[in-house]
């Protein structure tokens, strides 16, 4: 893998020990979201909540997080066993079962089958429009997809003929494992959606409408996709690079990261790189000024908690008893927030973050 160039700064992390609020989860089965619309986005009060569809320590259910106050978390509800799930709005949720594309209430009703069960789904800032892919599989090992959207009860077919990854697959390596993306999404204003997979590289954008405005082509193929603000960031053969009106921009030269995550107040990347020596490192990039940071070493899979706080995993060094190539890292057993106003770092007992709630896009346009 490559390591960060464009004259990062590093910043060590501060480690202290476990604020008892972090530690120890605080569950209330009977209180429910009142989130009202963000002002601005990314910020948590107590007038404006902060939420996150999270597994914790010692259970695989997912649960509804309040993480207003990062030292009072609650759960408020709790979804179960369930596909990786997504925000709608504030007082609902969205998630693949064996019935299909579900969409319910945080509190478990109402609760409706949107769609035939698809490998990967989104909705639309405003959560009036879901879109969703069905593969099937084609003659030369693999699949072809094809893009629905859902809208007033009304299942369309957006577009189709969409290389999907191969019928059967498996990573052997770790570059492999870190190489390997799937991708569908809503822009955060709800103007494009694009889609991508890694393991048969694939890439498309679309207006809303249904126009490819740019012709993304051979070598120019996209993967570890995510939007900032407006904007759409991913790694090719050149490194980072930036869509914007039509046009592409380099943004990290010669860096290929590894599953970035956008922050729900927008204006900052978090993603994840392998040093020479395989060793995990989470960096920030901030987007308006193109500056990276070194947040953490030893650290994997980033995600935004809130537009303040990071979650990632600990890794360690394989061992024989690991069973693993070596050279190659495992997990540690171990989760961690980073507080990026203090530089500190504290254990989690978050064990997955799923999705987080307000959506940037979401805010926005709902105050339109």
């Amino acid at each position: 893998m490559f390591a960060v160039g464009c004259g990062s700064s590093k910043a060590p992390v501060a480690h202290v020990t476990t604020p008892s609020a972090i530690a120890s989860p605080a569950a209330s089965p009977s209180a429910s979201p009142t989130a009202s619309p963000l002002r601005v986005p990314g910020a948590c009060d107590q007038k404006h909540h902060c939420f996150a569809l999270v597994t914790l320590l010692g259970s695989d259910k997912v649960v509804v997080r309040d993480v207003t106050d990062i030292n009072h978390p609650i759960t408020v509800a709790t979804i179960g066993l369930v596909g990786p799930p997504k925000f709608v709005n504030a007082s609902e949720v969205s998630f693949e079962s064996d019935g299909g594309l579900v969409r319910q209430a945080v509190s478990g009703s109402p609760k409706m089958i949107v769609a035939p069960a698809g490998t990967d789904f989104d909705w639309s800032p405003l959560g009036t429009t879901a879109v969703y892919v069905i593969y099937k599989s084609s003659t030369d090992g693999g699949t072809i997809g094809e893009l629905h959207t859902v809208s007033s009860g009304q299942d369309k077919v957006f577009a189709s003929g969409l290389q999907g990854p191969p019928l059967v697959w498996g990573c052997e390596s770790q570059q492999c494992a870190d190489g390997t993306s799937t991708h569908l999404a809503y822009s955060p204003w709800g103007d494009f959606i694009s889609w991508g997979q890694s393991l048969r590289p694939s890439f498309r954008l679309w207006t809303s409408d249904g126009v490819q405005p740019y012709p993304f082509q051979y070598p120019l193929v996209p993967s570890m996709e995510v939007w900032s603000d407006g904007d759409l960031y991913f790694s090719d053969s050149s490194g980072v690079e930036r869509y914007r009106d039509k046009s592409i921009a380099q943004v990290l030269p010669g860096v290929a990261w590894i599953r970035p995550q956008a922050s729900p107040g927008g204006g900052q990347i978090v993603y994840e790189l392998r040093d020479s020596g395989g060793v995990a490192r989470v960096y920030l990039l901030t987007t308006a000024s193109g500056s990276v940071r070194e947040v953490a070493k030893g650290r994997s899979e980033p995600a935004f908690l809130t537009a303040r706080y990071l979650w990632y995993r600990g890794e360690r060094s394989c061992t024989a008893a690991d069973q693993c190539p070596t050279g190659t890292t495992v997990f540690n057993g171990k989760t961690y927030l980073y507080d990026l106003q203090t530089g500190v770092e504290y254990p989690s007992i978050i064990t997955n973050v799923y999705d987080v709630w307000p959506h940037k896009g979401d805010v926005i346009q709902s105050l339109r």
